[in-house]
């Protein structure tokens, strides 16, 4: 493996892969900012499955910006996504730096396995021959890789903040989990390659994708609480939607555009400080338990956030109740009506960690403070810059 070059380089070529979810939007975002400094990429390529407009996306104009929807990482072989690549990206020779964030769903875990890893190598061995300039690879997983999802079966209570050096999950359950099958994937296709590679590893994520998202608790929340205060007015009460063990149970947020600019500064340090070396990445290294978050959460609306009420209406069953009023809302507004129903039905709306999580799980960011990344952002700016967001998608009362 060659030493990947110093940060100080200029003019590289960015590819985004799931430009269109939650992390890819932000990174995109982010490069076309100018993140870390002017120059530092000549070329962002923002690629997706689904088709959308630069309007939908609503990112900077800016020239080095080349947007490619329809490619799906699945269909066809090797040759044939080369050649869609290689039509539909100028300069695609000079790509050097990919950001994974692609994803594929299935409700059987070992296909959602297979989907995964089978993309994300097509990806990458697509891209080492039809770019000699590639360097650097990053890999977006999440706390899935500690767990978490496991409820009463998490292997690390009483073990935070969760450190990268924790072992896998027992066997039992890593054999079902995707982000073991990618990391293990790159491991092995970066053997004596030019390439490097890192996986960061985000918590919940606040933030938005205008183009749409199926897990997004941060649009999720924003639709909520501007009905709950349309409805009920400016400054009521409204109550928590999680348990009083969850009320109290502490985390690290990861606001979507911390990610982005953690996943750019690790990918433009020198190889030997982030080769196949997972980060964990948070606004924040102080723990924050909802009994601080959801009172910040409501005041972007206007509204006294108060602890939990086992009388209260889920969310989602709140939105059914007053379907009337928001399909009433969306014609004089001309708000997004599907889209809405979507943000309040989709797997973000379930709000597990909200209800079935009974257990402490803080990031430790030591590691990513090692290598340079100082940047911290706080709990109300975090969710208000989301709910922002969510506004300008036209999906806020």
């Amino acid at each position: 493996m060659q030493e990947q070059q110093a940060n100080t380089n200029q003019g590289h070529h960015a590819i985004v892969f799931g430009c269109s979810g939650i992390n890819g939007w932000a990174l995109v975002n982010q490069l076309l900012s100018d993140y870390p400094s002017r120059g530092t990429f000549s070329r962002v390529t923002a690629v997706a499955n689904r088709a959308f407009s630069r309007d939908e996306a609503q990112w900077p104009s800016d020239d080095r910006l080349q947007m490619v929807s329809g490619v799906d990482l699945l269909a066809g072989d090797d040759q044939a996504l080369a050649a869609t690549l290689h039509e539909k990206i100028p300069a695609v020779e000079t790509i050097s730096h990919v950001y994974y964030a692609a994803y594929r769903a299935s409700d059987v875990p070992a296909e959602e396995c297979r989907m995964n890893k089978e993309m994300l190598r097509a990806a990458v061995q697509t891209l080492e021959k039809l770019s000699p300039s590639l360097s650097f690879v990053t890999l977006i997983t999440g706390t899935k890789a500690y767990g978490v999802y496991l409820l009463d079966k998490f292997p690390f209570r009483g073990q935070t903040p969760l450190s990268e050096d924790l072992p896998r999950v027992p066997a039992e359950y890593a054999q079902d989990l995707f982000y073991y099958h990618e990391v293990d994937l790159l491991q092995e296709l970066s053997k004596d390659k030019q390439w490097s590679w890192c996986e960061v590893r985000p918590d919940v994520i606040v933030g938005v994708a205008p183009i749409g998202n199926a897990n997004c608790m941060a649009q999720t929340m924003g639709i909520y609480l501007s009905l709950y205060r349309h409805i009920f007015g400016a400054g009521a009460r409204v109550p928590f939607p999680g348990n009083e063990t969850t009320w109290r149970l502490t985390s690290t947020d990861s606001n979507q555009d911390i990610i982005a600019r953690f996943c750019i500064h690790a990918s433009l340090q020198p190889a030997e400080k982030v080769h196949a070396r997972a980060f964990n990445i948070a606004d924040s290294a102080r723990p924050v338990a909802w009994a601080e978050r959801w009172p910040a959460l409501a005041r972007y609306f206007g509204l006294e956030g108060v602890g939990p009420d086992a009388s209260a209406l889920h969310p989602t069953k709140f939105m059914e109740e007053h379907w009337g009023t928001v399909q009433e809302l969306c014609r004089e507004k001309g708000l997004k009506e599907e889209v809405i129903w979507r943000s309040t039905h989709n797997t973000g709306a379930r709000m597990g960690s909200l209800r079935l999580m009974d257990f402490d799980r803080e990031f430790d960011l030591s590691r990513a403070r090692g290598i340079g990344f100082q940047e911290e952002v706080g709990v109300e700016e975090s969710w208000h810059r989301a709910f922002e967001r969510v506004g300008r998608a036209g999906l806020l009362f």
